[in-house]
């Protein structure tokens, strides 16, 4: 059976006249009944009833017609998936990212773009740590890594910046440095700092360590944490101070002032990363739409 015959049916069941709808598909009229009989003997059913005078349709037509028309329209359908797919305006992609990424903005904004740019594109997100999330991609089981810190081969993995923001301090509300009016970079100096940091990787404490390098002082680091959310969450416990992106401030959790020091220079990058030489439609996307985000 061919996709034409469908049609043809079709056509000839909506005009019930054979050389109304032989003009219509701009065939003969015989050559309209001809395929007519060819579909008919390869379902065994007639589906058509013909007298001189009319045409209709039989039982089995009349339950043909509407199996053919949804073949058809799936038909079309799967032509508009297909050629979506190859514009990466279709398909799934599964990205990973680390939690404070989600207090930037920035990756709500990513999405959102890539939301309407490619509606049909199934996208999930998954939370992982950074190092997983690199190994992941590497292997193909991730199709994009959103990171604060760039580990990895960089023969095979790319990275966009999504932008950068400045870093604040966390402490206790009950800090005894608090009772400075006028803090300095410097009166850090024999706190305990509490970083996300994995083993094997840079991670945020190289970024602590450039901190403290503008204050000529190097930090002395009590705890790791797997992400800012725990470090804050010992923060507010007393255990220590945390140098964190600004954004990660907007949390709010209960027991913990923000302080923003105008010496501390250090900016906290936010990236996503690709394999390189990726082919999926989907992904390069993605990767357009991560170069034009303003970060």
């Amino acid at each position: 059976m061919e996709f034409r015959q469908l049609k043809y049916f079709i056509t000839l069941a909506e005009h019930l006249h054979f050389s109304h709808a032989a003009e219509a598909l701009s065939l003969a009229p015989s050559a309209l009944s001809m395929q007519l009989q060819k579909l008919e003997l390869e379902l065994g059913a007639k589906l058509v009833e013909r007298t001189k005078r009319s045409v209709s349709l039989t039982s089995a037509g009349q339950l043909f017609l509407i199996e053919a028309k949804m073949t058809l329209f799936q038909l079309e359908q799967a032509k508009i998936v297909a050629r979506r797919a190859g514009r990466g305006e279709a398909g799934s992609i599964q990205i990973g990212y680390v939690i404070s990424a989600a207090c930037s903005g920035v990756v709500q904004m990513l999405l959102s773009r890539y939301r309407k740019a490619a509606p049909l594109v199934s996208v999930t997100l998954l939370e992982l740590e950074s190092p997983l999330q690199v190994q992941l991609l590497e292997e193909g089981k991730l199709d994009a890594c959103i990171v604060r810190t760039v580990a990895g081969d960089q023969d095979r993995i790319e990275r966009v910046s999504l932008g950068s923001e400045a870093t604040v301090i966390a402490v206790a509300k009950d800090h005894p440095i608090l009772s400075n009016p006028e803090i300095k970079l410097k009166d850090l100096e024999n706190e305990l700092f509490i970083v996300p940091q994995f083993a094997g990787e840079p991670g945020f404490a190289k970024h602590l360590a450039k901190i403290g390098e503008q204050a000529g002082f190097t930090p002395q680091i009590g705890h790791q944490t797997r992400d800012f959310i725990t470090a804050l969450t010992l923060v507010g416990a007393g255990f220590g101070i945390a140098a964190v992106p600004a954004s990660v401030s907007s949390l709010s959790m209960p027991g913990i002032t923000y302080l923003s020091l105008d010496e501390v220079l250090e900016r906290s990058e936010l990236s996503i990363l690709f394999r390189r030489h990726e082919r999926s439609p989907a992904i390069k996307r993605l990767r357009e739409l991560a170069i034009t985000t303003p970060g």
